[in-house]
């Protein structure tokens, strides 16, 4: 996997990732998306086709 500055593999749920941008972000993939949602949200979400699309986008995030 390429590195992504602000996404790592978790330590804790196998084949999720978590992103970090103002807060932690859990990272699925789902029907061949990648969803990333903020921990303490559920109404955000992310939706991209690649992780590294993912970090992109987490790095455009502005804080609540």
């Amino acid at each position: 996997m390429k590195s992504l500055p602000n996404v790592e593999k978790s330590a804790f749920r196998k084949g999720e990732y978590v992103g970090y941008a103002h807060g932690v972000w859990r990272i699925i993939r789902s029907n061949g998306c990648w969803i990333a949602r903020p921990v303490n949200d559920t109404r955000s979400a992310i939706v991209e086709s690649t992780l590294a699309d993912i970090s992109v986008r987490l790095e455009m995030v502005t804080p609540a």
